[in-house]
């Protein structure tokens, strides 16, 4: 939205209208508007005009524009600060000294630095295409501050799905009890819900219903949240062991571009697709001329985006107060709930699956969820999440048949027994990387500290063969794996023994 000469005016994912004054850029030091009339300006009308084009011929989100044009306002006036003129390669090399300085301080996280330094280039790009050469020698940080994701305990993880399932019920039934107190009226649409006793007026019912529904499809699918915002209501079927089932694929970027498949069972009595139905049916009704599953027309986008699950969490820590176990605030997270399932299927079915399920290496699942997490934590989730499933009401009447464990069991024995036949064969191939390494280390680590049976001294010096096959540094950098985090999970608790009398 154009405002005045120099003005923009964006519509935020959230709903809410940002001012963006390109004005400023042609004053000392980037002050704000209601300053510039007391001010001089230092730099031509031609600068911010050239600014404001760019930003004006620019792709992307008017979040990702509102955040370049920040970002460009630190730049300039840190030009200022140092008395350089911003459009200059002397510039830009001082501006990205200066992020290093602060990463190595500790003061900004290494992704933070990568991240602005990229978006400014975009910014400078985009004012002039000459300007991208200036950034060919800055320096680049491999990524060495990786967050890792905290998982749910059982206590939160129930209190989390019931009262968000709860929600979701209630908002449902709110829409079929009055479809037109939801249809079109993006955030004014109200209803009243009632959690444990105590009633809360949903404000913004449409967008309430659908952040709920998409936290409780990464749930029971642990797609994460750039695969699952993408589904669409329109989905293929596909026939599994005998079952139907709905199949949504998707590329997902940070996998190489590989596609991610999801199964979603037909059947009305799986919880998953009760919720997949009841989303798609209120996407049909509201917003009829788009395919996604998360419909939620606004003036920039036609469905949920981050900024709404962000805006959502305000509203719901607000209005439940739900406590952890630490008695910090809590609230759903996409990436929590991918701890939790990844935490189940690892404790089901081994590591490897684990990371299969995830879309993931194994080096993913190590460098990306914490240890304590993905895998000390199992002791928290011993019990299956059935009883959460049977514990809640659901919008269509039915109830989850309890899964047998025995045959999960008996998969993750045979995994173990395969990799340990995999030691013994000629055709075997190693990967000279830090991770393999790791497991073969940790096997060997391990057997150490049993009491050997006749067939685990031969176990251990095939290991012990294929560890030495891997380079002196990869070996080394094994050894600091070990002491960082342990055992490769592949290998902790009573693994070998599982598998002792099989091979």
């Amino acid at each position: 939205m154009r405002g005045e000469s120099g003005i923009r005016i964006w519509e935020m994912p959230s709903g809410k209208l940002k001012t963006h004054d390109f004005n400023r850029f042609r004053y000392a030091l980037v002050p704000d508007s209601d300053e510039l009339k007391k001010l001089t300006p230092i730099r031509s009308h031609d600068f911010m005009r050239d600014c404001l084009d760019a930003f004006d011929h620019m792709l992307g989100s008017t979040a990702s524009w509102s955040s370049k044009f920040k970002q460009l306002a630190s730049y300039v006036r840190f030009c200022d600060k140092i008395a350089q003129k911003p459009f200059e390669a002397i510039s830009v090399n001082a501006y990205v000294e200066h992020l290093f300085d602060k990463q190595l301080q500790g003061d900004i996280r290494d992704s933070v630095y990568g991240k602005t330094v990229s978006d400014l280039k975009a910014t400078l790009e985009a004012i002039n295409s000459n300007y991208a050469k200036y950034f060919d020698f800055v320096r680049r940080l491999r990524r060495s501050q990786g967050t890792s994701h905290e998982g749910y305990s059982q206590r939160e993880l129930e209190l989390l799905v019931v009262t968000l399932y709860d929600l979701f019920n209630q908002l449902y039934n709110a829409y079929k009890a009055d479809p037109t107190g939801f249809i079109g009226t993006k955030w004014q649409s109200v209803a009243t819900v009632q959690i444990d006793e105590k009633q809360h007026r949903v404000t913004g019912a449409l967008s309430r219903f659908v952040a709920v529904g998409a936290y409780l499809m990464s749930f029971f699918t642990g797609l994460n949240s750039s695969v699952l915002l993408k589904m669409t209501r329109e989905l293929e079927t596909t026939v599994i062991d005998g079952k139907r089932y709905l199949k949504y694929t998707q590329v997902k970027p940070r996998a190489r571009y590989a596609h991610v498949s999801t199964p979603i069972p037909e059947e009305s009595s799986s919880y998953l697709s009760q919720i997949f139905r009841c989303l798609a049916e209120v996407a049909h009704q509201t917003a009829p001329n788009n395919r996604w599953l998360f419909a939620f027309p606004t003036q920039q986008a036609e469905r949920l985006q981050s900024a709404h699950l962000s805006n959502f969490n305000k509203w719901f820590k607000k209005s439940f107060a739900l406590k952890a176990d630490d008695g910090s605030e809590l609230f759903p997270l996409i990436s929590n709930f991918r701890v939790n399932v990844s935490l189940e299927e690892a404790r089901k079915n081994g590591a490897h699956s684990s990371a299969r399920m995830l879309d993931n290496q194994v080096t993913q699942v190590t460098n990306n969820y914490s240890r304590t997490s993905a895998f000390e934590s199992e002791s928290r989730m011993a019990s299956s999440l059935e009883h959460i499933y049977q514990s809640v009401t659901q919008p269509i009447e039915s109830k989850a048949e309890p899964q047998p464990e025995t045959v999960s069991e008996t998969k993750h024995s045979l995994q173990l027994e395969s990799i340990f036949k995999c030691f013994s064969c000629e055709h075997q191939a190693l990967i000279d990387e830090p991770y393999s390494a790791w497991l073969y280390l940790s096997l060997i680590k391990q057997l150490e500290s049993q009491t050997l049976t006749s067939k685990w001294p031969l176990i251990s010096e095939m290991a012990e063969r294929n560890f030495e096959c891997f380079s002196q540094g990869i070996r080394n950098e094994a050894h600091a794996l070990f002491e960082k985090l342990g055992p490769h999970p592949l290998w902790q608790g009573n693994s070998l023994k599982q598998v002792t009398d099989k091979c």
